[in-house]
C-alpha cells in the first residue's frame, strides 16, 4: 500500500496522462526539487492488521476517515459501525 515516485516518474506519469502542466503545483514542485518524502505509505497495513486482530469487516472500524452517508448506512444494517 502507498505511493511511491521520484522526479522522473512523476514526469513519466504527467506526461502519459497529458497533465504536464501539473508540474507548476507545490507539491509536483516539491518532489521535482527533492523537498519532500518521496512516499505516502500506511506503514506495514496498521489498519488491515488490527481488522485481523479485532475480527472487524470494514476498515472504517479501526480507521477514523469520511466515510459517505450511504455506505454507512449500509454498513449499520449488518450491524458495523464505522468511526467517526
Amino acid at each position: 500500500m502507498g505511493i511511491r515516485v521520484n522526479a522522473e516518474t512523476l514526469r513519466q506519469e504527467l506526461e502519459m496522462s497529458n497533465l504536464l502542466d501539473n508540474l507548476r503545483f507545490p507539491y509536483h514542485q516539491a518532489i521535482i526539487n527533492n523537498e519532500v518524502p518521496l512516499w505516502i505509505d500506511g506503514g506495514i497495513g496498521q489498519s488491515r492488521t488490527l481488522m485481523l486482530l479485532l475480527r472487524k469487516a470494514h476498515l472504517g472500524e479501526v480507521s477514523i476517515t469520511v466515510w459517505p452517508k450511504v455506505l454507512k448506512g449500509m454498513c449499520a444494517k449488518k450491524n458495523i459501525f464505522v468511526l467517526e
